[in-house]
């Protein structure tokens, strides 16, 4: 990317920024997972105590660490708080065109769902999957179980899940190339 991508310029804010105020726009307590330089995005943020930073020490070994690091922070002190009783949104930081409305719509979908079968809520447009995706409670064990180079999308595709319709190109759109970052920031 020729740059560090979370903190990118993106509008007034920066790629990770962007995302983080999409999550609290959209109601939702950000749960920030750094890795890679984690002391420069932990200050970044630190201004800002309505958005929650855990480091992932062990972040070379791939997101899907990161994504149990922040589970596990969930489940944890967070949870007894009431910050996660439920479930997780889990938005990538590179995708900052996903809408706010699109959490709105995976919890329309999530809340309406028998509590006895959770399923995972992927959002969608036209039946093609995307970003946030919505993984209740029950299945952050199996998270736990799942090999270090594991896809998350894969085994979460492996277990019961619904989609909730998402009118907007902003659930595909991930930066990651210059040539993305690009067309997408002039969008912006």
């Amino acid at each position: 990317m020729g740059a560090w991508k979370p903190m990118m310029p993106w509008g007034s804010t920066t790629v990770c920024g962007t995302v983080v105020d999409a999550v609290l726009a959209a109601g939702l307590i950000p749960l920030v997972v750094a890795g890679y330089r984690a002391e420069e995005l932990t200050a970044w943020f630190s201004a800002r105590p309505e958005v929650v930073v855990v480091q992932n020490p062990a972040w070379e070994r791939g997101m899907l660490g990161s994504i149990r690091v922040g589970v596990e922070a969930a489940m944890g002190p967070l949870a007894d708080s009431g910050g996660f009783p439920a479930g997780v949104f889990v938005a990538l930081a590179d995708m900052p065109r996903v809408p706010v409305r699109s959490f709105a719509a995976l919890a329309r979908v999530a809340s309406a769902q028998d509590p006895t079968h959770n399923r995972v809520v992927f959002a969608s447009r036209d039946g093609q999957l995307g970003h946030p995706v919505w993984i209740p409670r029950v299945f952050f064990a199996g998270l736990a179980s799942l090999d270090p180079d594991a896809r998350l999308r894969n085994h979460l595709l492996e277990l019961p899940w619904v989609s909730a319709e998402v009118d907007d190109d902003g659930i595909f759109v991930d930066i990651d190339t210059p040539d993305a970052y690009e067309a997408q920031s002039l969008r912006g």
